[in-house]
């Protein structure tokens, strides 16, 4: 069971909280509203006349976005984390030393990045999907890597900013 501790909704109106996942992993969990949710206030001036303006009352309420992050969040296993976090680690070691012929500086790395990086946070889309958030302060120091996931959360996609 799932529980999210320290409710809150941001400026756009969408969950935040904390929760504790499986391996002892504290992290704070963003509820993120669907694309045709996106909606900017400067699009009214300049958008187009056939659209329809996304209006508060039509966004999911704090009860479903709740029930759509406990029901994501349940899917990520011990195991499933673990993967993911070790999958990130070796594919981030691998590019930044695919030019690199020296195996002991990828071991190296491979093992300081392992030792470094945390899960930080989750993003639970609308439809379910989860993106996960992982500092690495030592060797990726003021960067975020994001780890989008796939309906059965394999890596999708893989991101540092």
């Amino acid at each position: 069971m799932i529980d999210l501790d320290d409710i809150d909704t941001d400026e756009d109106g969408a969950l935040t909280a904390t929760v504790e996942l499986p391996g002892g992993r504290r992290v704070t969990v963003e509820y993120e509203f669907d694309e045709e949710f996106d909606h900017d206030e400067d699009d009214d001036e300049q958008g187009d006349e056939d659209e329809d303006p996304i209006e508060r009352e039509d966004l999911p309420d704090l009860d479903t976005m709740q029930e759509t992050v406990k029901h994501a969040l349940a899917r990520l296993t011990e195991e499933i984390l673990d993967g993911r976090e070790g999958e990130v680690v070796e594919a981030l070691t691998e590019a930044a030393y695919e030019d690199d012929d020296d195996e002991v500086d990828m071991v190296e790395a491979l093992q300081a990045l392992r030792d470094d990086i945390a899960l930080d946070g989750v993003v639970v889309f609308g439809d379910g999907g989860i993106t996960l958030l992982f500092i690495a302060p030592e060797e990726y120091p003021d960067l975020i890597i994001y780890c989008l996931l796939d309906e059965d959360l394999e890596i999708d996609d893989l991101m540092v900013e």
